[in-house]
């Protein structure tokens, strides 16, 4: 990690998660970097906590005008919204796996109503971050999500029903790279990390790194378009598709059952954007 990510992800523990960090030294102009990662990751109301948290700190350096930004957003954010919580892409919806198979049995397990419903919560939550991971890259709001939830309600979830749960789903070694990941980046203990038998993935330092590396690709440019003028179809980035290929190669090992089907059902959902 570059010093902007290190201290993007010092400002998310303390503000989200209070820990005790101390900044590294930075420009003005690499502090507006982070600005641009915060807003970028919707995350900009935990690090602006972890600033005011550390405001007194000596290496902690923003301008005035940096400090003015930085409320004004915070007070943006805050207003009342009529907007829902739910995913702005509704492909992204957690309560949806794209392999048949396993939807099916994830549907049986949320119309269970004798079950807890925090431990279902915490269920989707952990989808949630493995669908962004397999379609948009690292989802650090998601996984900040998931450390709150696991640090407010998860002594008070059932981990041997979600254990029971996570292997009738395939989902074992996505929970381990999601704890693995919460325990690089967020500071978690593995013995927080129940639901993953508190084992760490091997690979999680390069997976960090691949998934922290910033792109301007966004997801969007995987979506198919038409001119009006033009008769054939294509992507708004051209090396989109590509991205999407090797990002579906790469976790292939963590989540295969779904891995493959969500790739053309990411395809299929692209050609929606098409005009008729």
């Amino acid at each position: 990690m570059n010093i902007i990510q290190r201290n993007f992800f010092r400002l998310i523990r303390i503000g989200a998660f209070e820990q005790k960090e101390q900044m590294e030294p930075m420009s003005v102009y690499k502090w507006g970097q982070l600005y641009q990662l915060a807003v970028m990751h919707n995350v900009a109301q935990y690090v602006y906590n972890g600033l005011l948290l550390c405001k007194d700190q000596f290496f902690l350096h923003l301008t005035d005008k940096q400090w003015q930004t930085w409320e004004n957003t915070i007070r943006e954010i805050r207003k009342p919204s009529n907007d829902t919580e739910e995913e702005a892409d509704v492909f992204l919806r957690a309560d949806q796996l794209t392999n048949p198979l396993l939807n099916r049995r994830l549907q049986a397990i949320l119309d269970d109503e004798q079950s807890d419903i925090r431990t279902r919560q915490l269920l989707l939550t952990m989808i949630r971050v493995a669908r962004h991971i397999l379609n948009k890259g690292i989802p650090i709001r998601q996984l900040v999500d998931l450390g709150i939830f696991l640090r407010t309600e998860g002594d008070r979830a059932d981990f041997m029903t979600l254990e029971k749960w996570l292997k009738t789903l395939r989902l074992q070694q996505v929970a381990k790279l999601e704890s693995s990941l919460l325990i690089e980046l967020f500071g978690f203990e593995k013995e927080e990390m129940a639901f993953a038998g508190g084992k760490k993935d091997k690979n999680v330092e390069q997976v960090v790194q691949e998934l922290i590396e910033f792109t301007n690709t966004h997801v969007k440019d995987f979506y198919f378009s038409q001119d009006a003028d033009n008769i054939f179809v294509h992507t708004s980035n051209g090396s989109a598709m590509l991205g999407h290929i090797r990002r579906s190669a790469r976790y292939f090992r963590y989540f295969p059952s779904e891995t493959v089907t969500n790739f053309f059902a990411s395809f299929a959902h692209s050609l929606s954007h098409i005009e008729e």
